[in-house]
């Protein structure tokens, strides 16, 4: 895949988030192997984060915009999918430490190299059925980020349905228009609800899905990190005076390393932009088709609407009078009858048989592995 670009906005950068593990699409998710380098949708064969790569394209100015942040542990297989990436281009972090810290590591870099630098951080493993809108609203919050550097903007995604393993933002009053997107400010963001909020939420306007983007300027993100992580804001001062920021080379790994191993796990909500004031937070209402495959049931379930149909099959499978059931099969020939809600997921060294409605226990399953096998699954 080439990295190459249009000229676009001088000072906008983005930023392909590929650290996560992806544990609750496992076993075929993995520590080893994340969801982000699977393709579970697309029909040209690309991987999530090669889409997530082509939606971006359509955004930052040139390839020397594009970075790449993940853990060492990846670095050999984003390099073999990204093989015109250049080095200097891919942001690894030795030990994850949650969002908090890989943007602040990401604000230091950048920064380093353009003070004036609007920066967006984009997941890499969500699946967006419009690619044009995903453009057009990422090209306003640029636009917005520029024009109110002190504040922190955000994408909203219009909910369509009362989901209860998403995080929610409750607009506030409206700042302005940019590039024919409304923006507000942020009045509240709300952890994942019960069944009875989440049905509130979706009869109120007001409320929006948080996907997780971020776009601000890297100045200002650095001084907020001063402000509320100041064991954070230390580790990141250790290791910023380096001349020419050498992030990816072994010496500087080995300093980040022991820069931030004493560091806690925080996401970058509770940590810093959750105590920011409404006054410095923004978010863009965006009628995204949006899906971050958060489990095997909402993958079946985007896959059921784009085909229209109730059972969906990979692989070498076979069935009489199932329903509503997903299966997966790598290399065995899976038989069913008469199964319902079901998804079976086979791997070389695993199978997994699930409710589709308990998908969510995964979790616990993945600390009962670990208790009773070690770490060799997962």
């Amino acid at each position: 895949m080439s990295f190459s670009l249009p000229n676009t906005r001088p000072h906008s950068y983005a930023v392909i988030m590929a650290g996560g593990s992806g544990t609750r699409l496992w076993p075929l998710s993995r520590k080893s192997s994340p969801k982000q380098f699977h393709n579970f949708v697309s029909e040209s064969g690309e991987t999530l984060i090669e889409e997530t790569a082509s939606r971006l394209r359509q955004v930052v100015s040139d390839k020397s915009h594009l970075f790449v942040s993940t853990g060492e542990a990846y670095r050999d297989r984003i390099r073999e999918i990204f093989p015109d990436l250049p080095e200097n281009r891919l942001i690894l972090e030795p030990v994850a430490r949650g969002t908090a810290a890989a943007l602040a590591l990401i604000s230091a870099i950048i920064t380093h190299e353009d003070p004036e630098a609007i920066i967006a951080t984009i997941p890499s493993d969500h699946v967006i059925g419009n690619p044009e809108e995903f453009a057009a609203t990422l090209l306003s919050a640029f636009d917005t980020a520029e024009k109110f550097p002190e504040k922190m903007v955000t994408i909203g995604i219009n909910p369509t349905a009362p989901d209860t393993g998403l995080g929610y933002i409750q607009m506030g009053e409206e700042i302005a228009t940019i590039g024919n997107h409304r923006v507000f400010s942020i009045a509240m963001f709300a952890e994942k609800p019960d069944r009875e909020t989440a049905e509130e939420y979706l009869k109120n306007w007001e409320y929006l899905w948080n996907a997780g983007y971020f776009i601000f300027s890297g100045k200002t993100f650095l001084s907020w990190v001063k402000r509320y992580t100041p064991l954070l804001a230390k580790a990141i001062d250790s290791i910023a005076h380096e001349h020419d920021f050498p992030h990816n080379e072994t010496l500087a790994l080995e300093r980040l390393r022991s820069a931030f191993e004493p560091l806690p796990t925080e996401p970058v909500e509770p940590a810093i932009i959750e105590k920011l004031s409404p006054a410095e937070r923004a978010v863009i209402p965006s009628p995204l088709e949006w899906n971050d495959i958060g489990n095997w049931s909402a993958l079946f379930d985007l896959l059921k609407n784009r085909h229209d149909t109730h059972t969906i099959a990979q692989g070498n499978h076979i069935d009489v009078g199932s329903e509503h059931c997903f299966v997966l099969s790598n290399d065995k020939l899976i038989a069913t009858i008469g199964l319902q809600d079901t998804i079976i997921v086979e791997t070389q060294d695993a199978l997994l048989v699930a409710n589709k409605n308990r998908v969510d226990d995964i979790k616990k399953l993945l600390e009962k592995l670990r208790e009773e096998k070690g770490d060799q699954y997962l």
